[in-house]
């Protein structure tokens, strides 16, 4: 399912705006509705509910404006919300702590996925997101290898490097040290993912295991926004 997400984001970058804002929209709402249960909070229809209101307003904010720093006021307002979700809670609010710090850090997530967004549409900034996108589906693809765990995780981080240097030779706009930066990134971020969150219970089920798919392309948009901006100025 990463691969797929990721390949959304590839193919949509080429097609009309709206077609990369509701591939953005949708990853961010699946991971809303998973996340809770993935790393097992409290209440966890309410802690969806603040995902899926930070979702919207950061893809909005950051569509309507086309200014990524609008991010950073709804990271910062989903830091409320969380705490407003707390105190509309019944329950006695058992685990707190866990239950604020798992929905901000989830916010954290979605916000990050408006990086997607944020690159614009010219030539290079679609050069780019074609090369985040196809280096996280490579490095989704070669950790589903039947690969032993001591290994796995450096494999995946070499080749995957390795892909986006050849993106960047074949795409002059992103050039190859942009290509192996981002390539490396995906690598890093996919065997990460895919050692934790595996681990976890709930990664079995249909909406944590989505959840736990998605992540890994949501939290790389802004990561490769701004690659894209310290070397290539997009």
């Amino acid at each position: 399912m990463t691969a797929t997400a990721a390949a959304g984001i590839g193919i949509t970058a080429f097609g009309e705006r709206p077609l990369l804002v509701g591939t953005v929209a949708g990853i961010c709402a699946l991971f809303s509705i998973g996340w809770p249960s993935l790393v097992g909070l409290p209440a966890r229809r309410g802690a969806s509910v603040v995902l899926l209101l930070t979702s919207a307003a950061a893809v909005t904010l950051v569509e309507l404006t086309d200014d990524v720093a609008w991010a950073a006021l709804v990271l910062a307002g989903s830091v409320l919300g969380a705490f407003v979700h707390e105190l509309m809670r019944r329950d006695g609010r058992p685990r707190l702590v866990e239950s604020v710090s798992g929905v901000v850090a989830g916010c954290a997530i979605v916000v990050g996925a408006v990086g997607w967004l944020a690159m614009g549409t010219g030539g290079a900034q679609v050069g780019l997101v074609l090369t985040g996108s196809v280096t996280l589906a490579a490095a989704a693809a070669i950790t589903a290898a039947p690969i032993p765990a001591p290994y796995s995780a450096i494999v995946t981080i070499v080749l995957t490097a390795v892909v986006g240097l050849a993106i960047g030779y074949l795409l002059i706009s992103v050039g190859m040290t942009t290509g192996v930066l981002v390539g490396l990134s995906a690598g890093v971020l996919i065997a990460t993912v895919h050692r934790l969150f595996g681990q976890f219970p709930a990664s079995g089920q249909v909406f944590p295991a989505l959840a736990a798919a998605m992540l890994a392309v949501a939290v790389a948009g802004l990561p490769v926004y701004v690659l894209g901006r310290v070397l290539l100025v997009v």
